[in-house]
C-alpha cells in the first residue's frame, strides 16, 4: 500500500499577532471528550494514529479526507465572533427554520418551553417571531447570546491534542455548553487563541463515532431550536404585548390616550402586592398587566398597572385613568429621591397600581405581618390610615418602599443592595418576611424623612 502523507498546511494561522507554524505529517489525534453534572457523567477516548500513512481507530480505518478537512479547519484564520456565514445561518436557512419551528410547534406542555410557548402563540405573535427569526439582520443582533455562559446542568469539556511527527503538537479544546462548543481555545507553542469557527466543530464530529459523548453538541444538532430560544428572549415584549392586545385591545388603547405602553400581558402571576396562590384559596386571579410611562416621566420612572381580567376585559381602566396621577405626582415630589434620581438617571424605580389603588390590600395585609413579627405594629397602624394615599415603588423585583401622604418613605422589604437607594445594609435591621421571602434581603420597616435621613 502506498504511503499516505497528509499534505502540509502552508497557511499561518495568525491570532491577534499569534503566529501558529505550519506542521508536517500527523502522527496521532487524541480525542478526549466528556461532561458531569446532574445524571450520570459521561466519558469518552479516541485514540486515531498515523499507522504507516493509514489513519485507524480502534483497528478501523479513518477516512483521510475527513482527517485533512479537520487540520485544515484548526489552521484556518481565527473568527473573534459569531458569525452567521461561518454557521451557515443563510437568510434560506432562517427562513426554512422559522417555517419549520412555528409549524411543529404545540400548543401543550412539552419538554422544550419555546415550543410550547410558540405552540400558544396567536398568528400574530408567531408572525412576529417568524418574521424576527428570517431577519439577517436581527439574527445577527442577537446572535452573541447563544454563547453566553451558562444554561445547562451539565459541565462539558472537550480536548483534542494533535502530536505531530516531528513532535509538536497542537491542543484544541472546549468547556462551552453552547452549539458547536464554541468557542474553541487553539494552543501551540505556549501560544493561544480562541476562535468561533464551527468548521473546527463540523469536521471534528466526523471524525466522532456515533455515540461518542458531546457529538451532538459539537455538531450544532440543536442550532435551529436555540436560537428561537434567544429570539424569543428578545422579542418577548413584543410578543406578550400582542398578546394582551388579541385580549383586550380596547383597554390598552384607553391606557395609550394617556401612557405609553412598553410591554403588555394577562397572565395569573402573583407576588407580596397582588394576585393569589391557587393552591391556597381555591382559584386564581388573572389580571392585565401593562408596564407604561409618560413623556413627562423622568428617566428610569415607569409604572406597572395590574387591573383584573374577566370574561374578556380587564376591569377598572377609568378609574386607574382618573386616579394614578396622584401618586406619580407624590413619588416625584419626594426631596432626596429626585436628587438621587438626578445622581444616578440610570437607575429604574416602577410605581404601582393595583386594581383601584397604589398600596393593595393584599399588600397591606401582608406589609402588617411582616412589621408585626419587627414589632412595629404602631408603623402598620400608621400606614393603614392612610392606605389609600400611600404609592408604592419598586426598585427591583423584590425591593418595596412606600410613599407616605407626608412624603417620608418607609423601606418595606428588599433582596438587592440596589434596592436600598443608597443606603447601606448596616444602615438596618432586618428579619425575615413572614411571606415571599426571597433568597437575600428580608423585611426592614425602616422609616426615611423627605428629605432622606433615617428616622427610625
Amino acid at each position: 500500500m502506498a504511503r499516505y502523507r497528509v499534505i502540509p498546511i502552508l497557511t499561518l494561522l495568525l491570532v491577534a499577532g499569534v503566529v501558529f507554524a505550519s506542521a508536517t505529517e500527523v502522527q496521532q489525534i487524541a480525542i478526549r471528550s466528556g461532561w458531569s453534572g446532574l445524571g450520570t457523567p459521561q466519558h469518552t477516548e479516541l485514540l486515531i494514529q498515523n499507522d504507516h500513512g493509514v489513519y485507524r481507530l480502534n483497528g478501523a480505518e479513518v477516512d483521510a479526507h475527513a482527517i485533512n478537512v479537520f487540520l485544515t479547519s484548526v489552521r484556518e484564520t481565527v473568527i473573534p465572533k459569531p458569525s452567521l456565514a461561518n454557521l451557515g445561518l443563510s437568510k434560506s436557512w432562517l427562513e426554512t427554520n422559522a417555517d419549520a419551528i412555528v409549524r411543529d410547534a404545540k400548543a401543550k406542555e412539552s419538554e422544550d418551553s419555546t415550543y410550547w410557548q410558540i405552540g400558544c402563540g396567536t398568528p400574530k405573535q408567531k408572525s412576529l417571531f417568524k418574521s424576527s427569526y428570517a431577519d439577517p439582520a436581527f439574527i445577527a443582533k442577537v446572535l452573541p447570546e447563544l454563547f453566553q455562559c451558562c444554561h445547562t446542568d451539565d459541565y462539558p469539556g472537550v480536548n483534542v491534542t494533535i502530536a505531530y511527527v516531528d513532535g509538536s503538537t497542537v491542543v484544541v479544546s472546549s468547556h462551552s455548553q453552547s452549539e458547536f462548543m464554541l468557542p474553541w481555545k487553539l494552543e501551540e507553542n505556549g501560544k493561544a487563541a480562541e476562535t468561533f469557527n464551527s468548521n473546527i466543530s463540523t469536521a471534528l464530529a466526523k471524525l466522532m463515532p456515533d455515540g461518542t459523548t458531546n457529538r451532538e453538541r459539537i455538531m450544532g444538532d440543536g442550532l435551529a431550536l436555540h436560537l428561537a430560544g434567544i429570539v424569543m428572549k428578545d422579542i418577548e415584549e413584543r410578543w406578550k404585548l400582542l398578546g394582551a392586545e388579541s385580549k383586550d385591545g380596547e383597554a390598552l388603547s384607553r391606557i395609550r390616550s394617556a401612557y405609553t405602553i412598553v410591554t403588555a400581558d394577562v397572565n395569573v402571576n402573583h407576588d407580596v402586592t397582588f394576585g393569589v396562590y391557587s393552591e391556597k384559596n381555591g382559584g386564581e386571579e388573572e389580571n392585565l398587566h401593562a408596564l407604561v410611562k409618560k413623556p413627562t416621566f423622568p428617566k428610569g420612572l415607569t409604572e406597572n398597572v395590574i387591573l383584573r381580567y374577566r370574561n374578556g376585559k380587564a376591569i377598572g381602566v377609568d378609574g386607574f385613568l382618573n386616579g394614578a396621577s396622584r401618586y406619580e405626582q407624590l413619588v416625584l415630589s419626594v426631596p432626596w429621591l429626585s436628587r438621587l434620581r438626578a445622581k444616578y438617571p440610570n437607575s429604574g424605580t416602577t410605581l404601582l397600581w393595583v386594581h383601584d389603588v397604589s398600596f393593595s390590600d393584599k399588600a397591606m395585609k401582608q406589609f402588617s405581618a411582616d412589621m408585626h413579627v419587627l414589632r412595629k405594629d404602631a408603623l402598620a397602624m400608621e400606614v393603614r390610615k392612610v392606605q389609600r394615599d400611600v404609592a408604592v415603588l419598586n426598585v427591583s423585583y423584590g425591593d418595596w418602599w412606600l410613599v407616605l401622604p407626608d412624603k417620608r418613605m418607609v423601606l418595606w422589604r428588599y433582596e438587592s443592595v440596589s434596592g436600598l437607594l443608597g443606603f447601606k445594609q448596616a444602615d438596618f435591621r432586618l428579619h425575615e418576611c413572614t411571606d415571599y421571602q426571597g433568597v437575600t434581603g428580608g423585611c426592614v420597616g425602616a422609616v426615611v424623612s423627605a428629605e432622606g435621613e433615617l428616622v427610625k
